[in-house]
């Protein structure tokens, strides 16, 4: 008996003195994507879907995720806007925002006519479920906002290493489809699109910037507080637990005259990239 009394007593103390995360720990891995589907009218059955996707990472010095989402379809848009703030006791709160119309404005994107606002504190991890206002008909809308902690890995920069990938799909914030099934293989690599001039690399190059990150299947890249582009590969761009920077180049106006045109490149060599960077 005083041995199975000691025994408890020992796992009571290890349960006890098990870390708990911090609110930073939260702030640095904090991830929520967002998932539309079509859903019969009574919610019970799944039309089709998710008929688009996004992912946002939390700011780890603000402990916040702001972005506004834009989609449209053939039925009317979807505009909304999101907030999380992560407390300085751990906990989650968010809010939704969502709008009858928005400006196609990189620079400055306004939504306008306010449809409903509400509030969320998360608990157990749940997910947001959105009912889209803006869209009516016999079957709806709805967005699925899912929240995560992702492992998080410092990123390094990886000098020699090729930005290498295929069946890539790449999209923005603001809800634009760039391309799909691109193939990419090159120290330098990048796209001119109907929505402007990407180049990358892993390494520092002339023009460009640190601009994200790529991890796993996806790179992500911030251009400025309020656009974000996404590229999501078929395989892992990098080794499992490998995190690198990710240098970029973005201009808006060198782009593509057609909604489905799109120019691919890749080189092992800067200055065969410097010409398509120029205006």
């Amino acid at each position: 008996m005083k041995n199975l009394f000691f025994l408890v007593t020992l796992l009571n103390s290890l349960f006890m003195e098990a870390k708990n995360l911090s609110a930073q720990e939260i702030r640095n891995s904090l991830e929520v994507r967002g998932d539309i589907y079509i859903v019969s009218s009574s919610g019970e059955q799944i039309v089709s879907g998710p008929e688009r996707t996004n992912y946002w990472r939390s700011n780890p010095d603000t402990g916040m995720i702001e972005s506004d989402w834009s989609s449209k379809f053939n039925e009317g848009l979807i505009a909304l806007r999101q907030k999380w703030v992560i407390q300085n006791d751990g906990s989650i709160q968010a809010s939704i925002e969502e709008y009858s119309s928005n400006s196609d404005n990189r620079e400055s994107p306004v939504f306008k006519g306010l449809i409903e606002k509400k509030e969320f504190k998360i608990k157990n991890m749940e997910p947001i479920v959105w009912k889209v206002k803006n869209i009516k008909g016999g079957e709806q809308y709805i967005v699925r906002y899912i929240p995560s902690l992702r492992e998080v890995s410092t990123p390094i920069s990886l000098d020699s290493l090729p930005i290498a990938g295929s069946g890539i799909v790449i999209s923005d914030n603001l809800g634009f489809l760039w391309a799909e099934d691109v193939q990419l293989n090159g120290k330098y690599a990048g796209v001119i699109s109907h929505r402007g001039t990407l180049v990358m690399s892993y390494t520092p190059f002339n023009g460009g910037k640190e601009m994200g990150y790529a991890e796993g299947n996806r790179i992500t890249l911030s251009v400025d507080k309020k656009f974000q582009i996404n590229l999501k590969g078929v395989s892992s761009f990098l080794p499992t637990g490998v995190t690198a920077k990710v240098y970029a180049f973005y201009n808006p106006d060198k782009k593509t005259k057609g909604f489905n045109s799109l120019n691919t490149f890749d080189s092992n060599k800067e200055e065969r990239i410097s010409e398509v960077m120029k205006k």
